[in-house]
């Protein structure tokens, strides 16, 4: 009995290891593109926010999916006592999936760096070839990273796969601020555009040598070469191959959904600002301050998420053990969290937005369209904990879909009305894209019988939590204008506003929440800290 209790405490031990691990790399991610527009400017941030998508998808997929799957494929294999008695190798199996990785990457990093150029031309900007050539270049280590993360998580050992996150992005962000500062000496944003590739080369190079760290000492490197040497390809490699690639994009649809958006307007906005009239370079600008708002979507939906998203693994339990009562209270839960919290973000970054952008990219260019874009914050971390919970309960197919459709409805809307309203419209159609697909996530759990309907009272309660935020930030606001002249502010009293305007509405946003009991005893006491500081009543 004690060795189950052991061995549970320490698979949870891991696995807090792990979600933090990916919490850090996630949330490093979005802060690191403030500083690297400070250095830059928005041309220069446009030239990285146009390439960086290309290498997000599969870095998604290749860090996140496949390991995931990896270390369940392993999980699997270990448990089959039949499968062990056949005698069939799970080294052939693994190296069998490597290979294919490495082919699969191969080709996508071989035809950046060889076709950078027509990449280029087809984004509507030939001067990008460079930093796509670039991007190419981690392709080739992502294998290595993904089939180490997924064995070290397969055996139940979560740390050096956390660790190699970490180390991985820590890496990926100083090589990028560096080489986008030495560029900019010489003044030119194009060439610290090449700075996404170098960064994340470096940033997989350093997490595969810190899982390598990890497993010098308990992987003799002769016996692996003499096991390469009597490597035959295993009747399963087909299907196991297919397991990977398809389980794997059902894995990632949550993380990928964002950097999806992202890599359709490099695709497209640049291309119809011009269309519309703009020259090059204020196209560029334009697009740069448009990005300006993902980095805040994307922490914005990172913290909304992180609450619902503990709570998978025991839904996934409670459906295997066909709970449904349980089920509908789990997915209720993380849904109403989502809510809770993301319609706070949202209502919180549209209400500051003005000060916040002077803050983080020193002036307010684009403050009405990155106001719109944070509309996206709320149903995008609605669409990513539906996601979860649809692969948690064997649906996963459901997010691929709904992806999809929310990739033509964004595209069909920044055709549609970037060339009219510009960088707003593109702000416009992910919020109105993300809308959709998070609407038709809510209305397929129900009619799964996965989550029950809230009470009229919750929406009540949600909507004038919502409103009374929303309303004293404006008015703190307005008092701060009065003395201050906000309006030509320097970016100290900017960011002073911007920090204890935050502050004190998350403040008045808890206390409101907690004194209408928007929450149920048992979800409120679930929230991590919240309730030791505001016990339920």
């Amino acid at each position: 009995m004690s060795t189950d209790k052991n061995k549970s405490g320490s698979w949870m031990k891991g696995a807090l290891y792990l979600s933090l691990g990916a919490l850090a790399a996630k949330g490093l991610s979005a802060l690191y593109k403030v500083p690297y527009q400070n250095l830059t400017g928005d041309l220069g941030y446009y030239v990285y926010q146009q390439v960086y998508p290309l290498y997000g998808l599969a870095f998604v997929l290749g860090t996140y999916g496949f390991p995931v799957v990896i270390s369940g494929m392993l999980t699997e294999w270990k448990n089959n006592a039949e499968y062990l008695k056949s005698g069939a190798d799970i080294f052939n199996r693994m190296l069998t999936l490597l290979l294919c990785m490495f082919l699969f990457n191969g080709i996508i990093g071989g035809a950046f760096i060889f076709f950078a150029e027509e990449i280029a031309v087809f984004m509507g900007d030939s001067s990008l070839a460079g930093p796509v050539r670039w991007l190419g270049l981690p392709f080739f280590i992502i294998p290595f990273l993904a089939l180490g993360r997924g064995l070290y998580q397969g055996e139940g050992n979560m740390a050096p796969a956390a660790w190699s996150q970490i180390g991985e992005q820590i890496t990926r962000v100083i090589v990028i601020l560096i080489v986008a500062f030495w560029a900019m000496q010489w003044g030119d944003p194009y060439l610290a555009g090449i700075s996404a590739g170098a960064g994340a080369l470096a940033g997989a190079i350093a997490g595969t040598v810190l899982l390598l760290f990890s497993g010098w000492k308990k992987r003799r490197r002769t016996a692996f070469f003499s096991e390469i040497k009597k490597f035959t390809l295993p009747d399963s490699w087909a299907k196991d191959v297919k397991k990977l690639v398809i389980s794997g994009l059902f894995v990632s649809v949550s993380a990928m959904s964002l950097v999806a958006m992202q890599l359709l307007d490099s695709f497209t906005v640049f291309r119809l600002l011009i269309s519309s009239g703009a020259g090059a370079e204020e196209a560029a600008a334009f697009k740069g301050i448009y990005d300006r708002g993902w980095p805040l979507v994307q922490l914005g939906a990172l913290v909304t998420t992180a609450f619902s998203y503990a709570i998978v693994p025991m839904l996934t339990k409670a459906y295997l053990d066909n709970d449904r009562a349980e089920v509908q209270l789990l997915t209720g839960q993380a849904v109403k969290v989502c809510l809770v919290f993301g319609g706070a973000a949202g209502m919180g970054l549209i209400v500051i937005m003005g000060s916040l952008n002077t803050m983080l990219f020193t002036n307010q260019a684009g403050t009405g369209t990155l106001q719109v874009l944070s509309v996206s914050v709320l149903f995008a971390a609605l669409f990513m904990t539906s996601a979860a919970l649809f692969y948690s309960t064997g649906k996963a197919w459901y997010s691929v879909l709904l992806l999809l459709l929310g990739l033509l409805i964004k595209l069909a809307g920044n055709m549609a009305t970037v060339p009219v309203y510009g960088i707003a419209g593109a702000a416009a159609s992910t919020a109105a894209a993300f809308f959709i697909i998070s609407a038709v996530s809510v209305i397929l759990l129900i009619r799964e019988g996965l989550l029950s309907t809230f009470p009229n009272k919750f929406w009540v309660k949600w909507g004038l939590s919502l409103a009374v935020m929303g309303v004293f930030v404006l008015l703190y606001r307005l008092v701060i204008d009065r003395v201050t002249d906000l309006q030509n502010a320097g970016r100290a009293v900017e960011s002073f506003t911007a920090l204890s305007s935050s502050a004190a509405g998350g403040l008045l946003f808890l206390t409101i929440i907690w004194y209408v009991k928007i929450f149920e005893r048992h979800e409120w006491e679930a929230l991590p800290k919240i309730s030791k500081f505001l016990p339920y009543k």
